[in-house]
């Protein structure tokens, strides 16, 4: 099938904005924003499509695309994005719990830049409506943040995350997802922390065996040895994963996925977000090298696949929308183009 590109650039806008949204720019440094082409792409509801869903034939028709013919994602999927997210917001397809009001999808434009030592990344996207979320006291999963806002990093040492981005850690069995294990069973896994009561996102690498068809699908209770998961991220077989939460002010969160989610606030990317007008603002300062465990070394002249994930309406888990694959190149090639200055 013939590929889209996911993201259109734009010319630069009639004003110049500095990152400023919280001092999230290293000291004494600005970023031109107006020198900085815009990339605008669309973020979707997915509900409960897994990997294991999208190698499934009966589930998805694009599964023999995406495991015999290497497709991408965002190949088949780009301009349709939009129209997937109303179907699965809605309960028309895979979402047991639509959320009522719930928009489909999410408009979302992208800046990058980067110097010698430093990524600066700018997201703006509209404030969405406020609704009830389902199964949570108040009706809202998360009261702490209106907002979060996360982006993976692969340098293509993850099999199949160049095509299809975050998708290789949403699994099957994770949270609030159709196979995820009763509380009870979670204390047979070893080498994870399950204590919150739910399996988070992981990488196919990281275990033995994944289940694509047979239920229950996925593998979440097959882990690896740790003498072989440290080595893969020593090797960094793993994704590099960067979140803001919008509560307390403002948290900034670095880590990584391989066999679990690891996150720690105050290391690694320095984010600030603030609401302006109607739309929310965030914008991301991150090492190229930070020389931290679990975070990837981007370099100029290379691209790398991202995706962006927004949690809105004080929604966690999975009630979230995603982006499909896109490549961020910082000074070459990429759906977004980060510029140097």
């Amino acid at each position: 099938m013939k590929a889209t590109r996911l993201f259109t650039t734009l010319g630069a806008a009639a004003c110049a904005l500095m990152l400023g949204a919280g001092g999230a720019l290293a000291a004494g440094k600005t970023i031109d924003w107006a020198k900085v082409p815009e990339a605008k792409t669309t973020l979707f509801y997915p509900g409960q499509a897994s990997f294991e869903w999208i190698q499934n034939g009966p589930d998805h028709g694009g599964a023999r695309s995406f495991t015999k013919k290497g497709e991408m994602c965002s190949g088949c999927h780009a301009e349709e994005a939009a129209d997937m997210g109303k179907k699965m917001a809605s309960g028309q397809k895979i979402e047991p719990q639509p959320i009522p009001g719930k928009r489909g999808s999410i408009p979302l434009k992208v800046k990058a830049a980067f110097d010698e030592d430093t990524l600066y990344m700018r997201f703006e996207f509209p404030a969405g409506p406020h609704n009830a979320a389902p199964n949570a006291p108040g009706g809202k999963m998360d009261a702490d943040n209106e907002i979060k806002l996360a982006m993976m990093i692969d340098d293509g040492k993850v099999d199949a995350a160049s095509r299809s981005g975050c998708w290789a850690s949403c699994h099957h069995d994770a949270r609030d997802m159709p196979d995820a294990p009763k509380k009870e069973a979670l204390g047979a896994a070893k080498g994870i922390d399950t204590s919150g009561g739910f399996v988070t996102k992981y990488l196919p690498e990281s275990r033995t065996a994944v289940s694509l068809k047979d239920s229950p699908r996925g593998g979440w209770d097959k882990v690896k040895p740790q003498a072989e998961l440290d080595s893969m991220l020593k090797a960094g077989t793993f994704l590099d994963l960067v979140r803001y939460k919008s509560g307390k002010g403002g948290v900034s969160e670095d880590g990584y996925v391989l066999a679990e989610r690891v996150l720690k606030a105050g290391s690694g990317a320095t984010f600030a977000g603030k609401k302006e007008g109607d739309a929310w603002v965030v914008t991301m300062t991150r090492k190229l090298n930070s020389g931290q465990p679990g975070d990837k070394v981007l370099e100029a002249g290379k691209a790398y696949t991202v995706g962006v994930a927004i949690h809105d309406d004080h929604t966690a888990g999975r009630f979230h929308h995603v982006s499909l694959d896109m490549r961020l190149g910082l000074g070459t090639d990429g759906e977004i183009k980060a510029v140097k200055q």
